[in-house]
């Protein structure tokens, strides 16, 4: 079997699994212009990224299964891969970023930042502006 000769149901599966992917990235890429903190900006990419790679590797596994040209091993080993780099590497980010805050006496996210209080003056409690490159100064570290 060709790539002329898929199913037509099969077909539209994979352009629906390709345009999901794309609207999962863009909302990743929205997010990422709309919200405010370092913190939340750093969410939304790291999910789109995530499910859109996911959803399209999908789209490319049924794609070359079908179509009798490869096994698909690279999207599953694609898949896998980013499933794990992904979430790290925002998980590691976050920290570096909150241990900065941290050094440079700045209120962060926290458990200690939710407890008490009420949901009103919970967005005064974090941190809500990008504020975490004015800290560094290169002139400092000289």
């Amino acid at each position: 079997m060709n790539a002329s000769t898929l199913p037509v149901v099969l077909e539209y599966l994979i352009a629906a699994l390709i345009v999901i992917a794309g609207l999962l990235s863009l909302i990743g890429a929205i997010g990422l212009l709309r919200f405010k903190s370092f913190y939340q900006r750093l969410h939304a990419p790291s999910l789109g990224a995530t499910m859109g790679i996911t959803v399209l590797g999908i789209a490319s596994l049924l794609y070359f299964n079908f179509s009798g040209q490869a096994v698909g091993f690279q999207e599953i080993l694609i898949i896998v891969f980013l499933l794990f780099t992904v979430p790290l590497t925002a998980l590691i980010v976050t920290r570096a970023a909150l241990y900065r805050h941290r050094r440079a006496g700045r209120d962060v996210p926290g458990r200690d930042n939710l407890r008490g209080g009420s949901a009103e003056n919970l967005h005064e409690r974090l941190v809500t502006g990008d504020d975490i490159d004015e800290e560094y100064d290169p002139r400092e570290s000289c």
